[in-house]
């Protein structure tokens, strides 16, 4: 189960949040979203999950509370904002968001690395922020990933 926050940020700086829900990721990959306080509008998405990097949509998106709105990330990089996710497959050729920022502080780095490696280390099992893969249990392939992304300065790209 992958649950995500997405916010609705307004289209001009400070880029307020103008509306927010959370829903379960479908086993596809989709999700389907429901804003009940915005009005008509054009707004960045801001994606969030609990041990990822925060990822937006590369540009404003129009919005309207009649009519539904489609906006796939997992195409291209391109679509989030400065080209920040990663490839994970090639066959159909998906993009995901960036995990291992179990802090939340927007940077892949040292800090969540360690923090990983300790709960690998006292073999911490269930539904936690260090177990990047969903596994219910955090072990050296979640230290890898978080690795990996600290070594690439894995870092939020926001407008």
């Amino acid at each position: 189960m992958i649950q995500i926050l997405v916010e609705l940020r307004n289209s001009a700086s400070p880029f307020a949040v103008a509306d927010q829900t959370s829903a379960v990721v479908s086993a596809n990959g989709t999700v389907q979203l429901k804003f009940g306080n915005a009005s008509n509008g054009s707004y960045y998405i801001a994606v969030k999950h609990r041990s990822s990097i925060e990822t937006w949509s590369a540009g404003t998106i129009a919005l309207s509370r009649t009519t539904p709105a489609n906006y796939d990330i997992s195409t291209s990089s391109s679509q989030a904002f400065g080209s920040n996710m990663i490839q994970v497959d090639t066959s159909p050729i998906r993009f995901a968001i960036y995990g291992g920022d179990v802090n939340q502080d927007g940077t892949v780095d040292a800090t969540d690395v360690s923090t990983i490696d300790n709960d690998a280390s006292n073999f911490i099992s269930g539904y936690v922020v260090t177990d990047l893969t969903g596994d219910e249990f955090v072990d050296g392939t979640d230290f890898a990933i978080a690795d990996n992304n600290a070594a690439n300065f894995v870092s939020a790209i926001t407008p």
